[in-house]
């Protein structure tokens, strides 16, 4: 491999169904395990929305899902967020700063030393599940006006936000991309991260999915 062109990934983070971090994973991994498993009750209750019909409307053909655990849990304040604005934070922002953090102590790299450095953030995302589910409860009454819109709601579910959470968090000067490709978006964000430190317009690349 020409060494001018090699590209080193110095910190790894990240969680899965049925793992809380990469180690975790990776024993998932070396034993086969399957964490794709029957919808428990607590986190809905599939019998009322199932239907053995895929067009039935309204309704989900799906018994089984592959789930995080803690989806309802995060230290907020460990990112300088108010309790009051991570209400309207999307799952996919908190679980992004969590792995990026992740990241970082895998790499041994310290906010302090990679607080204004010229760092660029590459979000591959093309769901905004926490979203619609927030205003189906609305129109169905489950929220008022009120508990809809709030001063966050836009910056907390926005998908272009994921990205520039991470460089606000952590004071990155480097580009802050949100790419949405579809299925490829992790791709994408990776190949444009690599892309960005060989023509030097940073040096380090936060990517994450």
């Amino acid at each position: 491999m020409d060494t001018e062109d090699a590209i080193a990934i110095i910190g790894i983070g990240g969680m899965f169904p049925g793992a809380k971090d990469v180690d975790e994973f990776w024993r998932l991994l070396k034993n086969g395990e399957n964490h794709v498993n029957e919808i428990p009750k607590h986190r809905w209750d599939n019998d009322a929305y199932y239907d053995p019909d895929p067009n039935a409307s309204g309704k989900l053909y799906i018994t089984r899902a592959g789930l995080m655990d803690r989806h309802d849990e995060w230290d907020n304040r460990l990112f300088g967020i108010s309790d009051v604005e991570s209400e309207r934070i999307d799952l996919q922002q908190r679980y992004t700063l969590e792995c990026v953090h992740m990241a970082l102590e895998d790499g041994g790299i310290t906010r302090l030393e990679i607080n204004g450095s010229n760092t660029g953030v590459y979000m591959g995302c093309m769901n905004d599940d926490y979203k619609m589910a927030l205003y189906d409860d609305f129109k169905v009454g489950k929220t008022n006006e009120k508990e809809r819109d709030a001063n966050y709601t836009v910056t907390g579910m926005h998908s272009s936000i994921i990205s520039a959470r991470v460089s606000y968090v952590y004071n990155l000067h480097g580009p802050s991309m949100t790419i949405d490709t579809a299925c490829s978006s992790s791709l994408v964000a990776i190949h444009l991260g690599i892309q960005s430190i060989r023509s030097g317009i940073n040096s380090i690349a936060c990517v994450t999915q």
